[in-house]
């Protein structure tokens, strides 16, 4: 099938992926579409590639490689990016020249497991759109007031494969976290490098309920407009995972239709040995038998015509792997921390802004404290006990709640021990 007009031109970064690349580029030519390749690394054979600067920054590598497309393949009205472990599987035929809308969002089926979702990947080739953030780069206006909200180019699809192995899936997280500290090391902050923290936290095990805490809690991760994605949502699953529905029944108050999250609590209810929430599972499962659930969101497949009984399977199913991380130093605080605690030598600390950047070298975790936390560990650092540095606390706040206060030094003292940054005296050789 050949687009009528002239193309979208494919845009591919690259470090030399070998046959994961050439079945993206092969993907797209079948639809008679011309790639052009960013070479972060080795150059590719048998198809255009430009090299690119490679500087630890996916948001720079993109831009340097629209730049080109922009300057040599003007012809092409649109870019529509790939990457290099994913495959165009429908592409419609439309007429480009006669599009003047600024970008389109299509389906991408990130595994074979769960439901298509929207992503923005295709862009005029004008200037007026770029990439910002070194990691989970995000398409925005060069210049105010920026483009109308992305429509959905009907008919558009991508099959994401990414990393079918535990080394190539390590090695990118460890990547991914490297870029994470160099940016904070630069004073950058913005919400994909706390995303990308908890993240490497929930994979490597230590202070992820933190971690997507601050996720959650991030200025920028509530939607600023109708229609938009809530980066929320993906916080708010993990933490169920952990054992915290709270910001998981926050998000549903406001939009029941996110499936995922739905399936997320009645696990973690399961999981917890509380009794099942009945009339959310009967929500659940007349929203699958009618069809309805926010598309915005993937969800598991097996909802798909699941009935009740199977709904249910599902939620026993999952809550296998929510209660393998469920931790007994509970995210809400309830488990009270005592006696004397002692910081691990083997760290790294910085200062950025009112928060503190510390960093476990032996695991390579980073963990970023607020005002509070870090509070909390400079009174450890004096030597004081758990006792000591609540009194310091009211001494310091005498007009709030001293059960809000125990809560969040006892949430800062479990996530310093679940990180390894702390440990009690009784447990120092």
């Amino acid at each position: 099938m050949t687009a009528s007009g002239d193309t979208a031109l494919v845009c591919i970064l690259s470090d030399g992926d070998g046959s994961r690349l050439a079945d993206a580029v092969n993907s797209a030519q079948r639809f008679g579409l011309t790639v052009l390749v960013g070479a972060c690394a080795k150059a590719p054979a048998g198809v255009a590639h430009v090299p690119i600067d490679w500087q630890n920054d996916f948001a720079a590598a993109r831009n340097q490689l629209a730049e080109f497309a922009r300057r040599q393949y003007a012809h092409h009205p649109y870019l529509l990016w790939i990457d290099s472990d994913e495959e165009l599987i429908s592409w419609p035929e439309w007429d480009w020249k006669r599009e003047t809308a600024a970008w389109f969002s299509l389906q991408i089926q990130d595994s074979a497991d769960l439901t298509p979702r929207p992503i923005i990947r295709l862009h005029r080739n004008d200037g007026s759109l770029s990439w910002r953030h070194a990691v989970h780069e995000s398409l925005y206006a060069t210049a105010p007031p920026g483009p109308a909200p992305a429509e959905p180019l009907a008919g558009a699809a991508l099959r994401h494969h990414g990393y079918g192995d535990d080394r190539t899936i390590t090695a990118k997280l460890r990547r991914n976290h490297d870029i994470v500290v160099a940016e904070r090391r630069q004073g950058r902050d913005y919400l994909y490098l706390w995303v990308e923290e908890a993240r490497h936290a929930e994979a490597f095990g230590t202070g992820a309920t933190m971690a997507w805490s601050n996720v959650f809690n991030h200025p920028d991760a509530a939607p600023r407009h109708a229609g938009a994605i809530d980066q929320r949502v993906e916080a708010a699953e993990s933490l169920c995972v952990f054992g915290n529905s709270a910001p998981a029944l926050q998000l549903l108050a406001a939009n029941p239709l996110i499936l995922r999250l739905q399936l997320a609590v009645l696990s973690a209810q399961y999981a917890a040995g509380e009794t099942i929430d009945g009339a959310r599972l009967d929500y659940l499962a007349d929203c699958v038998r009618a069809g309805l659930g926010d598309e915005r969101y993937s969800y598991p497949r097996a909802l798909l015509g699941a009935s009740r009984a199977q709904i249910l399977a599902l939620v026993e199913e999952m809550s296998k792997i929510f209660s393998q991380n469920i931790k007994m130093v509970k995210v809400d605080g309830e488990t009270e921390m005592t006696g004397r605690f002692r910081q691990s030598e083997d760290h790294d600390a910085e200062i950025l802004g009112d928060d503190l950047i510390l960093m476990n070298n032996q695991t390579r975790e980073v963990l970023t404290l607020n005002p509070t936390a870090r509070a909390v560990w400079e009174l450890l650092e004096e030597g004081l006990g758990r006792d000591e540095i609540g009194d310091a606390f009211h001494e310091a706040f005498p007009d709030m709640d001293g059960a809000v206060l125990g809560k969040d030094i006892d949430r800062t003292l479990a996530h310093l021990l679940t990180s390894g940054l702390i440990s009690h005296d009784e447990d120092v050789a």
